[in-house]
């Protein structure tokens, strides 16, 4: 076994004894409390735990540690066996978790030290000694049966339970790499066959089994001897399988293990052939009813946590691309069904071309002298030359055109625009095919995308009892020091919180608990006179919301009095006493949490020092986290702490608002409602929405916003000034918000990302997301929207008047371009937002007007003159016709240069004249001048 192996093998012990050890620990607190029941079961784990430490320590060779845990084990069986359970003592109790963090510091020097016995270990084990021997004066000393042999004692449940599961599965790689040995490979199998050995001995140590070790001790001699070669490894290993399997069986059936010696095979002898099943094959063994087996441990590994982070990311990014597809499959559905309609259109016109033909056939028949075909017909037959048909003119002479059809280029051209119609609907039908069973593959793909996300998420995340679990323990021994009762409530232990944020969580969490037991809660007598129970209460609550893990930790107790901080201020002479007076109450409780600052007139061994919360604040800040505090003078405490995921992938509302798209986590978002600017109420200046029997503020969203981003369509509309208003109540630890949104766009999965450092969080945002389409979404933080004071909030379109809302001083002029070309339309608004113009398409004069008439406010329009419906002449009559429109600069855009053209533009109205093909530039210049000019 290399180095590497060792520190993975000590690694994994070190991470399970802590396990041991807070199972242990957590199992003595439980114990006074719990019933009798509750105390046998927790004897019982505590007594496996120890077990196990006392194995593991032994097979690694950590002699200190596997003493000290068998010691600690025959204190769980005096316990078990020679105790009255139900009259447990606070006193037993507080001995043994004594002995546990005993056994714990021997664990750590162990594993520092390579356990070299140091003056620590040697007064650790004593410590544990004399726990055992007071154990033994107290509750006397029973007769202890002689130990048999572990060769001549039955197997007892356990050990049948290994040897019936786990041994097999150690057999079948001894017997593998024995039968695929290879003279090339042989030092590869010896490698393995050393691994199998340090696992079988091992397993002989921590079950004591002497005798079980010594027939696997023969693959070691075998593999070590000198000039080993692939016969006599084969030949001596398949008796040492077989040795193996007949002890596993004599130990299933409760006999003396009677192995004969291997004797070595000579260097002629064959190598036998044997099957890769040992023969015989040892019968199944059924537990028995009346004994059920205990459920077998799962097997785990443990892997470097760098990895798994790589691999979560690698699933973010994969429900990225995934919603990336989700987006093309629907653009696809969309594309599909517009050639459908286009088809149909297509079929219609080539339908009308048949009939057209038909018609004019039949009519010139009608009008000419005999069988002739003289007029009209054969004027269209010089226009569109007759097809032969593969037969000879002369033969046509004979009949009538009745008698026999005549085709011309026409009708042969709305053939073929019926035949490419036709192919055309074919391969928009097999598009459909592929379409659907794209979006068929999207679905799949989506369900297997959120199990692998489910999954993989579950790989580094932990309880989040593994933070709090130790501290019943410090609470208790503060109660009894101190004399004060108190209870800790742990909620949400089973919430799933990021691995690496534990080392990071357990000291606040424990200086918060310290803080909340010395400074909030009060003597029993004092709780008493103040009316509340003498026992108080610490709450630690976890749980998430919107892409972070909120923790609170809160007390009963008798609160913070701002007025004695705003004191201890001016005091310690961090501010002048006018100064002081200016502090608002969260200015106030930030001091809290500087270096040095505390509230307390004295130092004692809980507080008085101010470090506890300035650790709390300096810590968090590691992992990107907060703390504020909240408190109510008699009434109790609380510190929220949020710390974002590092990487979560939630459901998100897309809105808008103001130009941009917005996602506010859907856990946040108590209710979405539609209302009616005559349910909104006025309570000063601040608009109130009455929601479940109480009022709430009505706020816009990008009131809330410290941002904006100017966007190329048109003016976003103030929400509050909508027929129907979409609004989203959004609930937090804060309270309750009403928000107004411009638009609901609907329901997204999300990955959130979180600000990478140095960049700090913005206020109001908690991070970003990436869409299908690759644009970059602001998350809200809820919290601190809600809390937040709104101070441009407009509330005149709801007040009963009639005022406009006044456009942003940052909002630009709005173009309207007039253009039946697609291009040209498309090109023009490129070069007008460029240039940070909001841009308004139309593709005729009528579109124009319509949009005209229907309120778009446009600070100058560009025209084209020759369009379909009406042309740009028409347009700028009306436009100047118009009291409303009047005002508005018109500069003609156009491919006629002439200058009759220009100067019908001119005496209609233009305010200037381009033609095809423009300098942008002198466009971009002109336009400042011909807005202002509007302006004047």
């Amino acid at each position: 076994m290399n180095d590497d192996d060792l520190n993975e093998l000590i690694d994994a012990f070190t991470a399970e004894c802590e396990e041991f050890l807070q199972s242990m620990e957590t199992n003595l607190l439980a114990m006074e409390a719990a019933g009798l029941k509750e105390r046998q079961a927790a004897v019982k784990e505590m007594f496996r735990a120890a077990h196990s430490i006392k194995g593991a320590g032994s097979m690694l060779g950590f002699q200190n540690v596997s003493a000290a845990a068998h010691t600690l084990e025959d204190c769980f069986v005096i316990l078990r066996d020679r105790t009255d359970l139900s009259a447990l003592e606070p006193t037993t109790v507080s001995v043994l978790l004594q002995g546990v963090d005993a056994l714990k510091k021997i664990t750590i020097e162990s594993v520092q030290h390579s356990d070299v016995t140091t003056p620590d270990q040697t007064e650790n084990l004593e410590a544990i000694a004399q726990i055992f021997d007071q154990f033994q004066a107290k509750y006397g000393e029973s007769e202890q049966p002689p130990v048999p042999a572990a060769n001549q004692s039955t197997a007892s449940e356990t050990l049948k339970l290994i040897f019936e599961q786990q041994v097999p599965a150690l057999f079948n790689r001894l017997e593998t790499e024995l039968s695929q040995a290879s003279e090339a490979d042989l030092t590869t199998s010896v490698t393995a066959l050393n691994q199998v050995y340090y696992q079988l001995s091992g397993l002989a140590g921590m079950l004591q089994l002497p005798d079980f070790g010594k027939v696997a001790a023969a693959i070691r001699d075998l593999i070590d001897s000198p000039n080993l070669t692939l016969q006599r490894l084969q030949s001596e290993g398949w008796a040492i399988a077989q040795n193996l399997q007949t002890a596993r069986q004599q130990i299933l059936e409760g006999r003396a293990i009677d192995i004969p010696e291997i004797s070595p095979t000579p260097p002629h002898s064959p190598s036998p052939t044997l099957p890769l099943s040992p023969s015989p094959t040892p019968p199944e063994i059924s537990p028995s009813p009346s004994s059920p087996l205990p459920n077998a441990q799962r097997p785990t590994i443990r892997v470097d946590l760098e990895r798994l982070t790589e691999l979560v990311n690698l699933v973010g990014e994969l429900v990225i691309n995934r919603t990336n597809l989700e987006l093309q499959e629907s653009e696809l559905r969309g594309e599909v069904k517009r050639i459908r309609r286009n088809i149909v259109d297509l079929n219609q016109f080539g339908g009308q071309l048949r009939e057209e033909y038909d018609r004019l056939s039949f009519a010139e028949w009608r009008g000419g002298n005999g069988n002739s075909g003289l007029g009209k017909l054969a004027a269209a037959e010089t226009e569109f030359p007759m097809i032969a048909n593969g037969k000879s003119s002369p033969v046509h002479a004979h009949f009538d055109i009745l008698e026999m059809d005549r085709y011309t280029e026409f009708h042969s051209t709305a053939a073929e625009v019926i035949e490419t119609a036709q192919a055309i609907s074919q391969s928009a039908t097999k598009l459909d095919t592929l379409a659907m069973k794209f979006e068929r593959s999207t679905d799949q793909l989506r369900r297997i995308t959120e199990q692998l996300r489910s999954r993989v998420m579950q790989l580094r995340v932990v309880s989040f009892s593994r933070a709090v679990d130790h501290l019943p323990r410090a609470l208790r021994e503060m109660c009894l020091t101190y004399d004060k009762d108190v209870n800790l409530l742990l909620v949400g232990r089973d919430t799933k919180i990021d691995e690496s944020l534990l080392d990071a969580l357990r000291d606040p969490l424990i200086h918060l608990v310290r803080n909340a037991f010395d400074h909030g809660i009060e003597m029993p007598e004092v709780r008493k006179a103040s009316g509340k129970p003498a026992s108080g209460q610490i709450e630690i609550e976890a749980r998430h919301q919107g892409g972070q893990t909120i923790i609170t930790v809160a007390d009963d107790g008798k609160g913070i009095d701002p007025e004695m901080i705003r004191r201890k201020i001016v005091t310690k002479g961090l501010a002048t006493e006018e100064q002081a007076q200016d502090f608002s109450i969260a200015e106030l409780y930030d001091f809290l949490f500087w270096a040095g600052f505390s509230t307390t007139e004295g130092v004692s061994d809980l507080s008085g020092r101010g470090v506890g919360l300035d650790v709390v604040r300096t810590n968090l800040r590691t992992v990107r986290g907060t703390v504020k505090v909240d408190s109510r003078l008699g009434k109790g405490t609380s510190f929220i702490i949020k710390l974002p995921l590092l990487l979560s992938i939630t459901d998100a509302l897309m809105v808008k608002t103001d130009h941009n798209k917005i996602a506010v986590p859907l856990d946040a978002v108590e209710e979405i409602l539609h209302i009616k600017a005559s349910e909104v109420h006025i309570a000063g200046n601040q608009p109130m929405l009455w929601w479940r029997e109480e009022f709430i503020r009505l706020v816009r969203m990008q009131d809330l916003l410290e941002y904006s981003v100017v966007g190329p369509d048109a003016p976003s509309p103030d929400p509050l000034t909508q027929d129907e208003i979409p609004v989203l109540v959004l609930a937090s630890t804060e309270g309750m918000l009403a928000v107004a949104v411009e638009r609901l766009i609907g329901q997204q999965e999300i990955v959130v990302k979180p600000l990478p450092p140095p960049l700090s969080k913005p206020r109001g945002v908690l991070g970003t997301t990436i869409l299908g389409d690759g644009r970059v979404v602001n998350i809200l933080d809820v919290d601190d929207l809600v809390r937040q004071p709104v101070v441009n909030s407009s509330i005149a379109a709801i007040s009963g008047k009639v005022q406009e809302i006044p456009a942003s001083v940052s909002q630009s002029p709005q173009i309207l371009v007039v253009d039946d070309s697609y291009t040209i339309r498309q090109l023009l608004s490129l070069t007008l937002t460029r240039a940070r113009y909001r841009v308004v398409q139309a593709k005729d004069g009528v579109d124009a007007l319509e949009k005209l008439q229907n309120g778009l406010d446009c600070s100058l329009a560009i025209v084209d003159i020759e369009m379909p419906r009406m042309d740009g002449f028409e347009l700028l009559r009306s436009i100047r016709s118009t009291e409303r429109f009047a005002k508005i600069p018109v500069a003609m855009l156009t491919s006629r240069s002439g200058a009759k053209h220009r100067q019908m533009a001119m005496e209609l109205g233009a305010n200037q004249y381009f033609t095809k093909p423009y300098s942008e530039a002198q466009l971009l210049q002109a336009i400042p001048k011909l807005i202002h000019h509007s302006i004047i």
